[in-house]
């Protein structure tokens, strides 16, 4: 056997071997946890007893930072819909207690979009959108409440923020900012689903049967919305920098005892 190719009882987390012939080689004994394989050929490769998937450092960095961004968000969302939440027609902030609620929707279903979707341009599209109205809403809570509620200072932050939220989007098509999105997304859909679930029950409790039903209808719909943006978060979470096999060719390779975790195997040629 080629000595180049013998990577036997080594800590190889997160290298990269995209597009390698590595035929033959031999990664028995190793952590290749985090390794990407993509497009490389690795026929006859050896796998036996190897450690793959995910990184448990990377893993626990994901939990922070989701931790971290449904905190902030939770915090700006909860605080607004409980500003609004009693409000009437006749009440001065009814005003934007509608254009709040108007927001919320938009970004709850933009988010599902982008948990659903699979084709890039729309997948990026949705991305994008997604982002954008996360980062209105966020600029213009915490903005607001650095400008003192300054309703100008608050309008201008929440362009800002959207302005960047859009930009990062663009920029980073993949990584955590998708993880970061899709969090964000599922707090603001939540949040929209509750604020609805409180406007139906009070058309309820004053025999407004009719628009009682709409909204509890509307409320239930959104909180499937918040189920698949939840999903598209954990499915994020599990596959972020995992030991990727797509697209290779891994023709009478040994996988034996080998303990994969999620790695990813999408359109691999001969995969186990």
């Amino acid at each position: 056997m080629n000595q180049n190719l013998n990577f036997c009882d080594r800590d190889l987390k997160n290298r990269c071997f995209k597009g390698q012939n590595l035929d033959g080689a031999n990664f028995s004994y190793s952590d290749i946890r985090g390794c990407n394989f993509s497009y490389a050929s690795l026929r006859e490769a050896n796998f036996e007893n190897v450690k793959a998937g995910q990184p448990p450092q990377i893993f626990l960095c994901l939990i922070i930072l989701t931790l971290i961004t449904a905190i902030i968000v939770f915090h700006a969302v909860s605080q607004m819909i409980f500003g609004v939440i009693e409000r009437t027609p006749e009440s001065p902030v009814w005003g934007y207690g509608v254009a709040l609620s108007i927001s919320l929707g938009i970004a709850g279903i933009v988010c599902a979009v982008m948990s659903l979707v699979r084709k890039s341009i729309l997948k990026r599209i949705a991305t994008i959108a997604s982002g954008t109205t996360s980062g209105a809403i966020l600029g213009f809570f915490y903005g607001g409440i650095a400008g003192g509620k300054n309703p100008q200072v608050a309008i201008a932050s929440a362009v800002i923020g959207a302005l960047i939220i859009a930009f990062t989007s663009f920029y980073f098509k993949k990584g955590f900012i998708l993880i970061i999105l899709s969090v964000a997304g599922t707090v603001i859909t939540y949040g929209f689903a509750f604020l609805i679930g409180t406007r139906a029950i009070a058309f309820l409790t004053t025999q407004n049967l009719f628009w009682g039903f709409i909204l509890n209808l509307l409320s239930l719909t959104y909180i499937g919305l918040t189920l698949i943006s939840l999903n598209y978060t954990l499915k994020q979470i599990t596959t972020y920098s995992v030991t990727s096999f797509q697209n290779s060719n891994l023709t009478n390779a040994n996988f034996n005892r080998a303990k994969l975790g999620l790695s990813n195997f999408t359109n691999a040629v001969g995969k186990i």
